[in-house]
């Protein structure tokens, strides 16, 4: 094994000791395995650590951690400890069997299956050091097909190394296609959402076409073959052309964070969703001028399918909607502040990414960033990551002699929309609109300061 290899192997064995401790009084043999090894031997850096540990029971290992893990172990078919030290956050599980070799049997992938013994030896009893440096996901045995979930694993693998799928795994794969409804909805959003975060959707999301599992997913299967417009769109159909989107929005998540980034991925995934159902040719020209606002329900019905919580449902969506509102007209103070007010609970910051994303997926044209504009007169008045509050409160209704009521909600609602149209952006000029307003409306009489 290579010397910078071996150093890393050290080190993480090094920097598990506080973790590992209770097993070694405790006389029970462990390792470490999965994505640690892999990583590894990629030279990434690990962020996750699992081991497995030949104990007695589950529960007997519970015990040992008691005090750092009180709420026991976590999780379905197989349960782990989550411990904490320091900065180093470990899974520690009951082994599938006492023999290395034997537990490596029971994993997915031949990169999977690989362990790192407390002497800092790798066991490799699947060749997946090979197919990390060939860059392929090949199965273990016949054993694959037992979960179908495995095949979302496949999409998910893919898109974090940007790995080939061996071919007689792909027939495995596609031999399970009707087994999808076994999944339990939460294990399959955990793929898709580390899917959505992964650095190359391109690769994952051609492993949902080449197994066959694309067709789960009506919405984006109906992408294929759905023809645009050469003119401004020279790449392809609309299954090509979202590929280089979901791959451009993954260049353009720079300081986002987490939730954000998922948020703009799923955004990217779907924001064409609406082309096959409203596309038409006119004058030999193809056009679908309202696919935007009509690939809002197909959005909805994917996030179902994948298991989305709603919390995204209404930023991933609203995203979708306004995907092409830089092309109604140029920038301007009111534009903007409607804009914003239409995309919450989506960023306006986060709305720029994805235009500039779908400009980018039309090779060989150049890409522009059409929300530059935007986003540059959003920073004037801060509505970069949340529409402008509304100068009038409330409080401000009341204490103009309105009584507390449905009438008050009415009237803020006014009040906000002429603000959103540059009517007023003081607090003093609100609350002389509001003066206006109800003497207007025959409520208080009108002073002009």
């Amino acid at each position: 094994m290579e010397s910078h290899t071996q150093q890393c192997i050290t080190q993480l064995l090094h920097t598990i000791v506080p973790i590992v401790a209770p097993l070694q009084q405790a006389g029970w043999s462990w390792r470490i395995v999965g994505g640690a090894v892999r990583d590894i031997l990629l030279e990434r850096t690990v962020h996750d650590i699992d081991i497995e540990v030949v104990a007695p029971s589950l529960a007997a290992l519970e015990s040992v951690y008691r005090a750092d893990a009180p709420q026991g172990a976590v999780g379905g078919d197989h349960p782990v400890i989550r411990v904490r030290s320091g900065a180093v956050s470990v899974d520690v599980s009951l082994a599938r069997a006492a023999d290395v070799i034997e537990a490596a049997a029971f994993r997915d992938l031949t990169i999977n299956a690989m362990a790192i013994l407390p002497d800092g030896t790798l066991v490799d009893p699947h060749g997946g050091r090979g197919d990390l440096e060939h860059a392929v996901l090949r199965h273990i045995g016949d054993s694959f097909a037992v979960d179908p979930l495995r095949v979302l694993r496949l999409m998910r693998f893919a898109g974090q190394l940007d790995f080939r799928v061996a071919p007689e795994t792909l027939a495995h794969a596609q031999a399970v296609v009707d087994r999808i409804t076994q999944i339990p909805i939460e294990r399959v959003w955990h793929e898709w959402r580390l899917f959505a975060l992964a650095p190359h959707p391109w690769a994952g999301l051609m492993v949902l076409y080449a197994t066959g599992w694309l067709r789960h997913y009506p919405m984006l299967a109906a992408l294929m073959g759905c023809a645009q417009d050469f003119i401004h769109h020279p790449e392809g159909d609309v299954w090509i052309h979202t590929l280089y989107v979901c791959e451009g929005a993954v260049s353009r998540r720079g300081d986002l964070d987490v939730e954000n980034v998922l948020i703009l991925s799923l955004a990217a995934i779907c924001h064409d969703l609406g082309k096959p159902t409203t596309s038409f040719v006119e004058n030999g020209r193809i056009r679908c001028p309202t696919h935007a606002a009509a690939g809002v329900p197909f959005t909805q019905e994917f996030l179902r399918l994948i298991g989305a919580p709603d919390k995204y449902v209404a930023p991933v969506c609203a995203l979708v909607r306004e995907h092409m509102a830089a092309n109604d007209g140029p920038a301007s103070p009111r534009s903007v502040r409607r804009l914003a007010h239409r995309l919450a609970p989506a960023r306006m910051d986060v709305w720029a990414r994805l235009v500039a994303a779908d400009s980018s997926g039309r090779p060989p044209l150049p890409y522009k960033e059409p929300g530059a504009p935007f986003l540059a007169i959003a920073a004037t008045f801060g509505a970069t990551v949340a529409p402008v509050p509304s100068v009038l409160t409330g409080h401000d209704v009341l204490a103009a002699g309105i009584p507390a009521g449905p009438r008050v909600k009415e009237i803020l609602a006014q009040a906000y929309d002429a603000q959103l149209d540059g009517v007023y952006e003081l607090r003093a000029d609100a609350l002389q609109w509001l003066q206006k307003y109800l003497h207007d409306d025959g409520i208080v009489p009108f002073e002009r300061n």
